[in-house]
């Protein structure tokens, strides 16, 4: 009896000496990681920033510092930003991309203006939908005369 109860006893404690070394030695990786836990804090990370500017041709321009992740375009900067601050937005969908029609009171056609925009000072030739953007640039929507 004594032998048995022997017995028991080391198989149990072998069998929690596997368990423990089991959750010890797991791999760890499939969890996922804080920034914290890997020593990186918010104010070290990178923030992506353009400057946004809507000119609605009467008084200052509205200017904006905004942050942006790698896949957003000139047209989603202006879409957050328009929801964000309530200002109405009239867009209408073409085979070459988004046109703007309307941004606050100010529709395409109304005193000879239309709404233009710019990357850097340059107005691409391509809708603002297809307008990838880089940190640090300069994204400008003008209500005015085109040259064209």
């Amino acid at each position: 009896m004594k032998k048995i109860n022997i017995i028991t006893t080391i198989g149990i404690g072998i069998i929690l000496i596997f368990i423990s070394s089991l959750i010890m030695f797991s791999d760890k990786t499939e969890q996922p990681i804080s920034q914290e836990e890997i020593g990186v804090s918010q104010e070290n990370v990178k923030k992506e920033i353009v400057l946004l500017v809507i000119d609605d041709s009467e008084g200052t321009p509205r200017t904006f510092e905004v942050e942006f992740n790698e896949e957003a375009t000139a047209f989603d900067l202006l879409r957050d930003k328009a929801e964000e601050l309530d200002i109405f937005l009239k867009i209408k969908n073409y085979d070459f991309g988004i046109l703007i029609e309307a941004i606050g009171d100010k529709k395409n056609g109304q005193d000879g203006k239309y709404w233009l925009y710019y990357v850097n000072g340059e107005m691409p030739m391509i809708s603002a939908d297809q307008q990838a953007i880089e940190s640090g640039d300069k994204i400008e929507f003008k209500f005015e005369k085109s040259a064209f």
